[in-house]
Protein backbone atom coordinates (compact mmCIF):
# COMPACT_ATOMS: atom_id res chain seq x y z
CA UNK A 1 0.00 0.00 0.00
CA UNK A 2 1.23 3.10 -0.61
CA UNK A 3 2.45 5.88 2.38
CA UNK A 4 1.66 9.37 1.84
CA UNK A 5 5.29 10.93 2.37
CA UNK A 6 3.67 12.92 5.69
CA UNK A 7 3.20 11.82 9.33
CA UNK A 8 -0.09 12.97 11.07
CA UNK A 9 0.31 14.42 14.44
CA UNK A 10 -1.63 13.50 17.80
CA UNK A 11 -3.66 16.66 17.41
CA UNK A 12 -5.69 15.02 14.44
CA UNK A 13 -6.67 11.93 16.44
CA UNK A 14 -7.32 14.36 19.41
CA UNK A 15 -9.54 17.13 17.47
CA UNK A 16 -11.51 13.93 15.74
CA UNK A 17 -12.39 12.56 19.15
CA UNK A 18 -13.30 15.72 20.47
CA UNK A 19 -15.77 16.26 18.08
CA UNK A 20 -17.24 12.89 18.83
CA UNK A 21 -17.37 13.55 22.70
CA UNK A 22 -19.14 17.31 22.08
CA UNK A 23 -15.99 19.16 23.78
CA UNK A 24 -14.74 22.16 21.98
CA UNK A 25 -11.09 21.96 21.12
CA UNK A 26 -10.40 25.45 23.09
CA UNK A 27 -11.81 23.73 25.99
CA UNK A 28 -9.68 20.70 25.95
CA UNK A 29 -6.61 22.25 27.18
CA UNK A 30 -8.36 23.34 30.49
CA UNK A 31 -10.08 20.19 31.00
CA UNK A 32 -7.00 18.37 31.07
CA UNK A 33 -4.87 20.25 32.90
CA UNK A 34 -2.69 21.77 30.16
CA UNK A 35 -1.08 25.06 29.75
CA UNK A 36 -2.06 26.79 25.91
CA UNK A 37 1.46 26.56 24.92
CA UNK A 38 1.86 22.52 26.14
CA UNK A 39 -1.44 21.81 24.90
CA UNK A 40 -0.41 23.03 21.55
CA UNK A 41 2.89 21.65 21.56
CA UNK A 42 0.99 17.91 21.93
CA UNK A 43 -1.63 18.36 19.13
CA UNK A 44 1.57 19.14 17.03
CA UNK A 45 3.81 16.24 18.38
CA UNK A 46 6.47 18.54 19.57
CA UNK A 47 5.52 17.63 23.23
CA UNK A 48 5.43 14.25 24.23
CA UNK A 49 2.60 12.30 25.38
CA UNK A 50 3.54 10.83 28.81
CA UNK A 51 1.68 8.47 30.92
CA UNK A 52 -0.02 11.50 32.94
CA UNK A 53 -1.01 13.54 29.21
CA UNK A 54 -2.26 9.86 28.10
CA UNK A 55 -4.29 9.66 31.59
CA UNK A 56 -5.94 13.03 30.81
CA UNK A 57 -6.41 12.65 27.27
CA UNK A 58 -8.42 8.90 27.91
CA UNK A 59 -10.16 10.02 30.78
CA UNK A 60 -11.95 13.26 28.59
CA UNK A 61 -11.78 11.43 25.20
CA UNK A 62 -11.74 7.90 26.02
CA UNK A 63 -9.21 5.28 24.64
CA UNK A 64 -6.35 3.88 26.91
CA UNK A 65 -2.97 5.10 27.94
CA UNK A 66 -1.49 2.93 25.75
CA UNK A 67 -3.25 4.28 22.41
CA UNK A 68 -2.29 7.82 23.08
CA UNK A 69 1.43 6.45 23.80
CA UNK A 70 1.30 4.18 20.69
CA UNK A 71 -0.02 7.11 18.76
CA UNK A 72 2.50 9.73 20.14
CA UNK A 73 5.24 7.27 19.05
CA UNK A 74 3.96 6.31 15.63
CA UNK A 75 3.70 10.16 14.80
CA UNK A 76 7.74 9.87 15.64
CA UNK A 77 7.99 6.83 13.53
CA UNK A 78 6.24 8.30 10.71
CA UNK A 79 8.79 11.52 10.94
CA UNK A 80 11.75 9.33 11.10
CA UNK A 81 10.39 7.13 7.94
CA UNK A 82 10.01 10.13 5.94
CA UNK A 83 13.81 11.90 7.61
CA UNK A 84 15.05 9.11 6.23
CA UNK A 85 13.65 8.00 2.84
CA UNK A 86 15.45 8.32 -0.37
CA UNK A 87 14.37 12.28 -1.27
CA UNK A 88 14.30 10.74 -5.33
CA UNK A 89 10.98 8.52 -5.03
CA UNK A 90 10.64 7.04 -8.02
CA UNK A 91 8.37 8.61 -10.26
CA UNK A 92 7.39 5.51 -11.62
CA UNK A 93 6.48 3.43 -8.67
CA UNK A 94 4.63 6.57 -7.52
CA UNK A 95 2.51 6.75 -10.54
CA UNK A 96 1.70 2.85 -10.28
CA UNK A 97 0.26 3.24 -6.65
CA UNK A 98 -2.91 4.83 -8.35
CA UNK A 99 -5.72 2.88 -10.23
CA UNK A 100 -4.38 4.27 -13.34
CA UNK A 101 -6.68 2.28 -15.53
CA UNK A 102 -9.58 3.02 -13.44
CA UNK A 103 -8.92 6.66 -14.28
CA UNK A 104 -8.38 6.78 -17.61
CA UNK A 105 -11.56 4.91 -18.37
CA UNK A 106 -13.10 7.96 -16.63
CA UNK A 107 -10.96 10.73 -19.18
CA UNK A 108 -8.56 11.87 -15.58
CA UNK A 109 -5.72 10.92 -17.53
CA UNK A 110 -5.10 10.42 -21.11
CA UNK A 111 -5.67 6.65 -22.84
CA UNK A 112 -1.67 6.71 -23.13
CA UNK A 113 -1.05 7.31 -19.51
CA UNK A 114 1.20 3.82 -18.96
CA UNK A 115 4.81 3.15 -18.33
CA UNK A 116 7.17 6.18 -17.35
CA UNK A 117 4.36 9.04 -18.76
CA UNK A 118 2.18 7.62 -15.99
CA UNK A 119 3.51 9.90 -12.91
CA UNK A 120 3.79 12.85 -14.65
CA UNK A 121 0.12 12.84 -16.17
CA UNK A 122 -0.98 11.72 -12.57
CA UNK A 123 0.92 14.82 -11.04
CA UNK A 124 -0.97 17.45 -13.88
CA UNK A 125 -4.17 15.48 -13.29
CA UNK A 126 -3.43 16.87 -9.25
CA UNK A 127 -1.92 20.44 -10.70
CA UNK A 128 1.68 19.33 -9.15
CA UNK A 129 5.17 19.43 -10.77
CA UNK A 130 7.20 17.18 -8.55
CA UNK A 131 6.02 14.11 -5.89
CA UNK A 132 7.45 16.57 -3.31
CA UNK A 133 4.56 19.63 -3.94
CA UNK A 134 1.94 16.79 -4.44
CA UNK A 135 3.34 15.34 -0.78
CA UNK A 136 3.09 19.02 0.42
CA UNK A 137 -0.02 20.02 -1.20
CA UNK A 138 -1.90 16.68 -0.32
CA UNK A 139 -1.17 16.59 3.49
CA UNK A 140 -4.11 18.84 3.92
CA UNK A 141 -7.48 19.86 2.44
CA UNK A 142 -9.25 17.11 0.61
CA UNK A 143 -5.50 14.82 1.03
CA UNK A 144 -6.37 15.07 5.33
CA UNK A 145 -10.28 14.25 4.22
CA UNK A 146 -9.07 10.92 2.26
CA UNK A 147 -6.31 9.74 4.40
CA UNK A 148 -7.61 10.67 7.95
CA UNK A 149 -10.63 8.63 7.51
CA UNK A 150 -10.05 6.33 4.65
CA UNK A 151 -7.15 4.00 6.16
CA UNK A 152 -9.66 1.31 7.17
CA UNK A 153 -11.43 1.55 3.79
CA UNK A 154 -11.90 -1.61 2.45
CA UNK A 155 -11.02 0.07 -1.20
CA UNK A 156 -8.00 1.83 -2.58
CA UNK A 157 -7.14 5.46 -0.69
CA UNK A 158 -6.20 6.54 -4.16
CA UNK A 159 -8.81 5.69 -5.69
CA UNK A 160 -10.57 7.78 -3.20
CA UNK A 161 -8.26 10.93 -3.57
CA UNK A 162 -8.53 11.11 -7.20
CA UNK A 163 -12.64 11.43 -6.89
CA UNK A 164 -12.30 13.94 -4.24
CA UNK A 165 -9.58 15.84 -7.21
CA UNK A 166 -12.21 15.90 -9.52
CA UNK A 167 -14.30 17.42 -7.23
CA UNK A 168 -12.17 19.65 -5.95
CA UNK A 169 -11.62 20.98 -9.79
CA UNK A 170 -15.24 21.41 -10.25
CA UNK A 171 -15.42 23.48 -6.81
CA UNK A 172 -13.18 25.86 -7.94
CA UNK A 173 -15.08 26.51 -10.52
CA UNK A 174 -17.91 27.64 -8.53
CA UNK A 175 -19.29 31.28 -7.82
CA UNK A 176 -19.83 30.86 -3.97
CA UNK A 177 -21.28 32.99 -1.68
CA UNK A 178 -20.27 33.89 2.15
CA UNK A 179 -20.73 30.95 3.81
CA UNK A 180 -23.86 30.79 5.88
CA UNK A 181 -25.17 27.85 8.01
CA UNK A 182 -27.88 29.19 9.52
CA UNK A 183 -29.71 30.35 6.04
CA UNK A 184 -28.05 26.75 4.68
CA UNK A 185 -29.86 24.79 7.30
CA UNK A 186 -33.41 27.20 6.95
CA UNK A 187 -33.37 26.18 3.13
CA UNK A 188 -32.68 22.55 3.43
CA UNK A 189 -36.24 21.53 3.73
CA UNK A 190 -37.67 23.38 0.83
CA UNK A 191 -35.13 21.78 -1.42
CA UNK A 192 -36.74 18.56 -1.43
CA UNK A 193 -39.50 19.44 -3.41
CA UNK A 194 -36.36 19.14 -6.42
CA UNK A 195 -36.98 15.63 -6.06
CA UNK A 196 -39.98 15.72 -8.31
CA UNK A 197 -37.77 16.45 -11.20
CA UNK A 198 -36.92 12.77 -12.58
CA UNK A 199 -33.69 14.18 -14.24
CA UNK A 200 -30.27 14.81 -12.72
CA UNK A 201 -29.48 17.08 -15.22
CA UNK A 202 -32.93 19.04 -14.20
CA UNK A 203 -32.66 19.13 -10.30
CA UNK A 204 -28.70 19.16 -10.04
CA UNK A 205 -28.08 22.41 -11.12
CA UNK A 206 -30.83 23.75 -9.00
CA UNK A 207 -29.78 22.17 -6.10
CA UNK A 208 -26.05 23.37 -6.80
CA UNK A 209 -27.53 27.66 -7.55
CA UNK A 210 -29.56 27.34 -4.01
CA UNK A 211 -26.22 25.81 -2.15
CA UNK A 212 -23.74 28.70 -3.76
CA UNK A 213 -26.19 31.13 -2.95
CA UNK A 214 -25.62 30.03 1.02
CA UNK A 215 -21.54 29.59 0.15
CA UNK A 216 -21.49 25.58 0.07
CA UNK A 217 -20.19 24.45 -2.67
CA UNK A 218 -22.13 21.12 -4.42
CA UNK A 219 -20.32 18.59 -6.73
CA UNK A 220 -20.54 15.23 -8.18
CA UNK A 221 -18.90 12.77 -10.11
CA UNK A 222 -18.83 8.84 -10.99
CA UNK A 223 -16.84 7.07 -8.27
CA UNK A 224 -13.42 5.43 -9.81
CA UNK A 225 -13.05 1.37 -8.84
CA UNK A 226 -11.85 1.07 -5.76
CA UNK A 227 -13.89 4.33 -4.57
CA UNK A 228 -16.76 3.13 -2.43
CA UNK A 229 -17.69 6.85 -1.38
CA UNK A 230 -21.19 7.86 -1.45
CA UNK A 231 -20.35 11.38 -0.41
CA UNK A 232 -18.10 13.82 1.21
CA UNK A 233 -17.72 17.20 2.80
CA UNK A 234 -14.45 19.35 3.22
CA UNK A 235 -13.12 23.11 3.45
CA UNK A 236 -12.66 24.55 0.31
CA UNK A 237 -9.10 27.23 0.52
CA UNK A 238 -10.88 30.60 0.38
CA UNK A 239 -13.02 28.49 3.68
CA UNK A 240 -16.21 27.43 2.03
CA UNK A 241 -17.57 23.78 3.21
CA UNK A 242 -17.76 21.51 -0.07
CA UNK A 243 -20.24 18.66 -0.60
CA UNK A 244 -19.17 16.22 -2.91
CA UNK A 245 -21.70 13.19 -4.39
CA UNK A 246 -20.73 10.02 -6.18
CA UNK A 247 -24.50 8.85 -7.32
CA UNK A 248 -23.62 5.74 -5.45
CA UNK A 249 -26.36 2.88 -5.86
CA UNK A 250 -27.92 5.26 -8.80
CA UNK A 251 -30.68 5.21 -7.13
CA UNK A 252 -32.72 8.68 -6.28
CA UNK A 253 -33.81 7.55 -2.67
CA UNK A 254 -29.70 7.22 -2.09
CA UNK A 255 -29.07 9.87 -3.61
CA UNK A 256 -31.21 12.20 -1.79
CA UNK A 257 -30.06 10.81 1.57
CA UNK A 258 -26.91 11.28 0.59
CA UNK A 259 -27.09 14.74 -0.05
CA UNK A 260 -29.25 15.88 3.27
CA UNK A 261 -26.75 13.21 5.19
CA UNK A 262 -23.87 15.04 3.61
CA UNK A 263 -25.30 18.56 4.45
CA UNK A 264 -25.99 18.02 8.55
CA UNK A 265 -22.13 17.58 8.77
CA UNK A 266 -21.71 21.01 7.39
CA UNK A 267 -24.26 22.69 9.22
CA UNK A 268 -24.10 20.78 12.39
CA UNK A 269 -20.88 19.53 12.50
CA UNK A 270 -18.77 21.60 10.43
CA UNK A 271 -16.46 18.13 10.15
CA UNK A 272 -14.29 17.21 7.02
CA UNK A 273 -15.59 13.85 6.29
CA UNK A 274 -15.95 10.73 3.94
CA UNK A 275 -19.97 8.29 3.67
CA UNK A 276 -18.84 5.03 3.02
CA UNK A 277 -21.12 2.06 2.68
CA UNK A 278 -21.02 -1.18 4.17
CA UNK A 279 -18.84 0.02 6.98
CA UNK A 280 -17.61 3.31 9.33
CA UNK A 281 -14.74 4.28 7.68
CA UNK A 282 -13.47 7.05 10.90
CA UNK A 283 -10.38 5.45 13.03
CA UNK A 284 -12.78 6.10 15.95
CA UNK A 285 -16.04 5.21 14.66
CA UNK A 286 -17.59 8.72 14.98
CA UNK A 287 -21.35 6.78 15.47
CA UNK A 288 -22.62 9.86 17.10
CA UNK A 289 -21.94 12.28 14.72
CA UNK A 290 -23.03 9.52 11.91
CA UNK A 291 -26.28 8.82 13.57
CA UNK A 292 -26.86 12.59 14.36
CA UNK A 293 -26.54 13.61 10.53
CA UNK A 294 -28.69 10.41 9.84
CA UNK A 295 -31.44 11.45 11.76
CA UNK A 296 -31.11 14.80 10.13
CA UNK A 297 -31.64 13.53 7.04
CA UNK A 298 -34.58 11.26 7.83
CA UNK A 299 -36.64 14.30 9.65
CA UNK A 300 -35.95 16.39 6.35
CA UNK A 301 -37.55 14.00 3.71
CA UNK A 302 -40.01 12.70 6.45
CA UNK A 303 -41.17 14.96 8.70
CA UNK A 304 -41.28 13.44 12.54
CA UNK A 305 -45.28 13.97 12.42
CA UNK A 306 -45.76 11.60 9.98
CA UNK A 307 -42.95 9.98 10.27
CA UNK A 308 -44.80 7.44 13.19
CA UNK A 309 -47.41 6.91 10.33
CA UNK A 310 -45.21 5.58 7.62
CA UNK A 311 -43.64 3.09 9.83
CA UNK A 312 -46.35 1.52 11.73
CA UNK A 313 -49.03 1.52 8.89
CA UNK A 314 -49.16 -1.79 7.03
CA UNK A 315 -46.29 -1.14 3.97
CA UNK A 316 -48.29 -1.34 0.25
CA UNK A 317 -48.32 0.75 -2.47
CA UNK A 318 -51.52 2.79 -2.15
CA UNK A 319 -49.86 3.80 1.92
CA UNK A 320 -46.53 4.62 0.23
CA UNK A 321 -47.87 6.97 -2.17
CA UNK A 322 -49.77 8.90 0.39
CA UNK A 323 -47.16 9.41 2.61
CA UNK A 324 -44.90 10.39 -0.01
CA UNK A 325 -47.95 13.15 -0.97
CA UNK A 326 -48.12 14.77 2.51
CA UNK A 327 -44.27 14.47 2.91
CA UNK A 328 -43.61 16.47 -0.54
CA UNK A 329 -41.16 13.57 -1.84
CA UNK A 330 -41.35 10.42 -4.32
CA UNK A 331 -42.75 7.50 -3.32
CA UNK A 332 -38.98 5.76 -4.37
CA UNK A 333 -38.18 8.08 -1.05
CA UNK A 334 -40.44 6.32 0.85
CA UNK A 335 -39.35 3.39 -0.44
CA UNK A 336 -35.87 3.51 0.46
CA UNK A 337 -36.76 5.20 4.43
CA UNK A 338 -39.07 1.82 4.68
CA UNK A 339 -36.28 0.02 3.98
CA UNK A 340 -33.59 1.54 6.07
CA UNK A 341 -35.94 0.96 8.98
CA UNK A 342 -36.57 -2.47 8.21
CA UNK A 343 -40.46 -2.03 7.56
CA UNK A 344 -39.96 -3.23 3.96
CA UNK A 345 -37.12 -5.90 2.60
CA UNK A 346 -34.32 -4.61 0.43
CA UNK A 347 -35.86 -5.75 -2.22
CA UNK A 348 -39.33 -5.09 -2.09
CA UNK A 349 -41.67 -2.19 -4.11
CA UNK A 350 -38.11 -1.06 -5.82
CA UNK A 351 -40.11 -0.37 -9.43
CA UNK A 352 -41.33 2.67 -7.44
CA UNK A 353 -37.91 4.16 -7.27
CA UNK A 354 -36.80 6.41 -9.96
CA UNK A 355 -33.03 4.32 -11.28
CA UNK A 356 -29.97 6.27 -12.77
CA UNK A 357 -27.69 4.99 -15.38
CA UNK A 358 -23.57 6.23 -16.29
CA UNK A 359 -24.29 6.95 -20.26
CA UNK A 360 -20.86 8.84 -21.29
CA UNK A 361 -21.50 12.01 -19.01
CA UNK A 362 -19.26 11.15 -15.86
CA UNK A 363 -20.41 14.06 -13.44
CA UNK A 364 -24.18 13.48 -13.62
CA UNK A 365 -25.86 9.70 -14.42
CA UNK A 366 -28.92 9.90 -16.89
CA UNK A 367 -32.52 8.13 -15.83
CA UNK A 368 -33.07 4.96 -16.20
CA UNK A 369 -36.30 3.18 -17.15
CA UNK A 370 -38.23 6.55 -16.44
CA UNK A 371 -41.96 5.10 -14.56
CA UNK A 372 -45.08 6.78 -14.11
CA UNK A 373 -45.64 8.05 -10.67
CA UNK A 374 -49.65 8.46 -9.97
Amino acid sequence: MFEPNWASPPGDTIARMAVTECIPIHELAERIGLEEDVFAGVMDGRVQICDNIADALSAELGASRQFWNERYKQFIADQERITGSKPSQSLNAWGHSFPAKALRDLGWLPKGSRGDRLGEDILQFFGCDSINSWNERYSAGIGQVAFRTSFAFEADEMATLAWLRVGELQSDQLTLGKFASSEFKKRLPALKKLCSLKHPYLYFPKLQKVCAECGVGLVSSKAPKGCRASGATWTAKQGNPVIMLSFRFLSEDHFWFTFFHEAAHVVLHGTDHISVDGGDPSPLGETAIEDEADSFAQDVLIPHSIRDEMLNAVPTRPHVRRIARIADVTPGIVVGQLQKAGVLQPHQFNNLKRRYRWNGDTLLPKLSQPRKYS
